[in-house]
């Protein structure tokens, strides 16, 4: 394992106890406000714990290379994570993690997703056919959105309808309830333990319970009645093989997987598509402009090559995760003492991506606050830091489902916009959530075209 090998000083720490007990409500404003007080690169102490918080593209891309060294490592919370994702890509550990990607990767290429097109097709059309019977008038966009991706996810992950599953809404509400919940059980773990959990042992056996429920979902609603299914990512993460070493995944690593997935490939997928669609609404020039876009190439099938022509309509897409990214921040922990921007980080420092502040750092954003598509066609779009712009993370552990929800989302998008004009009103904020969702439902107003 790599360590220093010439003395730098050590960054000035900073007493964060204040703003840190705040990130229970408020992430982003933590974030923030820790950012704007103290620069760029922050080391806080919380009671014994130390944390270094980091936002710059550059000081983040020598994060995930001191990574890619062996210098660091997510394993700090897996036990806390444990209870809900188990040994799954999002928490596994060592040559666990490293034998799941590799045995995975290949189901998440961008040729691999293109086989779910119909699906996202299939039931985008159905929520528009669900739409025109409200339409003109008022809409609870969120839900419409939410059981739009229930479907979608479903079908995908098992291979047969959400009309066939008992109990869809009792799932559906235990996602939200653990979606809420997994922000402080973290949070609690990381600085504290888990000992901040004890003040609050209500919120604590509500997300225990919708943990069990999903699990108990998933062993019992999917994996067991997966006989006769040929086409689902269950069967093709069951039947997948590491042509390398013949590795297959085990009956407990599948079940680990769907609840990754299932957790996953859900919540953010609605959240960026609610803030996308409530965007749209607020902006009218940007929507007309998208909708032409849409009109433009209308009569052409809705394949992963020809969603490349929407030129426009993915910048907006791009802006809306530059603003409301899947997580405020992404964490990690230093195995050995490494080095951040000429400053020397001890071991056992856990370190703070502050994603949200980067995507609206004022020295890398012409609008850093702004919904300003321009971002993204300015001619030096292209030239911008790699990580001044990371919504799927980086490094060995970047979201492998990046292709397929991009797929999933214009595919959506596209379908929504060649029947439907969308406006919203009012100032809606996100929520206090391990993702960041809106802190209220959207209500559109629903035209046909």
């Amino acid at each position: 394992m790599d360590v220093l090998t010439t003395e730098l000083p050590l960054i000035k720490e900073h007493s964060l106890l204040i703003p840190l007990l705040g990130s229970l409500n408020s992430p982003v404003k933590t974030l923030t406000s820790i950012h704007r007080q103290y620069g760029d690169l922050v080391l806080g102490r919380f009671f014994n714990k130390k944390l270094l918080f980091v936002c710059h593209p550059e000081h983040i891309q020598a994060v995930y290379a001191q990574e890619a060294r062996g210098l660091l490592s997510r394993d700090y919370l897996y036990e806390a994570k444990k209870s809900l994702f188990g040994d799954g890509l999002v928490n596994s550990k060592g040559d666990a993690w490293i034998q799941q990607r590799r045995l995975m990767q290949p189901l998440f290429t961008k040729e691999a997703v293109g086989v779910w097109e119909r699906v996202f097709i299939h039931e985008a059309e159905n929520a528009n056919a669900k739409l025109l019977l409200a339409a003109p008038g008022k809409v609870n966009l969120s839900e419409v959105l939410k059981r739009l991706v229930q479907r979608i996810f479903i079908q995908v992950l098992t291979g047969r309808s959400v009309d066939t599953l008992a109990n869809s809404d009792a799932l559906i509400q235990a996602i939200e309830t653990v979606s809420k919940g997994l922000l402080p059980h973290l949070v609690a773990e990381m600085i504290t333990n888990g000992k901040l959990m004890r003040l609050m042992p209500g919120k604590s056996r509500a997300y225990q319970a919708a943990v069990d429920y999903l699990s108990d979902f998933v062993s019992q609603e999917i994996i067991q009645n997966q006989a006769g299914v040929e086409q689902s990512l269950i069967s093709a993460m069951r039947l997948a093989v590491d042509r390398k070493t013949g590795y297959r995944m085990s009956k407990a690593f599948l079940t680990d997987e769907a609840i990754n997935l299932f957790f996953a490939g859900q919540d953010t997928t609605v959240n960026a598509l609610s803030w996308f669609f409530y965007f749209l609404g607020q902006h009218e020039t940007v929507h007309h402009r998208v909708t032409a876009e849409v009109k433009i190439y209308r009569d052409e099938p809705l394949t992963a090559e020809n969603l490349q022509k929407y030129t426009y309509t993915r910048a907006v897409l791009s802006e809306t995760l530059r603003l409301f990214p899947s997580a405020a921040a992404l964490s990690t922990q230093a195995i050995a003492e490494i080095e951040v921007g000429g400053q020397r980080i001890e071991k056992h420092t856990i370190i703070i991506l502050s994603m949200y502040v980067t995507h609206r750092h004022p020295a890398l954003w012409e609008k850093p606050n702004d919904f300003y598509p321009e971002h993204f066609l300015s001619p030096g779009a292209d030239k911008r830091h790699k990580y001044a712009y990371f919504p799927f993370g980086g490094g060995l552990h970047n979201c492998i489902g990046r292709h397929f929800a991009e797929l999933e989302m214009m595919i959506v998008i596209v379908i929504l916009l060649r029947a439907f004009t969308f406006k919203t009103s009012g100032k809606i904020r996100e929520a206090a959530s391990i993702t960041l969702k809106p802190a209220q439902d959207i209500i559109a107003t629903v035209n046909p075209c």
